[in-house]
């Protein structure tokens, strides 16, 4: 069984992966640290200056949802022995 989640604890998935592993279940958790990932988000800004802000950001720096796609693929195409535990994922040409 496989569980990918963009993470806000890390911590948590930890701690899952410590129990699966105790109790024997074979619950692999893999934990993804996604840069500005072009969606859908930027139009749900409501505030003018931060959604320009943002979406300036977005254009220099945002990369496609298939990136990430392709690393929840990667993750759970690993055989049923083998967990992946964290990727960050962003532009090559993210300064920071």
């Amino acid at each position: 069984m496989s569980r990918i989640r963009t993470a806000k604890q890390p911590a948590a998935l930890t701690g899952l992966r410590m129990e699966a592993a105790q109790e024997g279940t074979n619950i692999r958790a893999t934990t993804i640290y996604p840069a500005a990932v072009n969606t859908e988000l930027l139009s749900t800004i409501s505030d003018k200056g931060m959604s320009d802000t943002m979406t300036g950001l977005y254009k220099t720096y945002g990369i496609a949802p298939e990136r990430i796609a392709s690393i929840v693929s990667f993750a759970v195409d690993q055989p049923e022995d083998t967990v992946v535990n964290e990727f960050t994922v962003g532009p090559a040409n993210q300064p920071w």
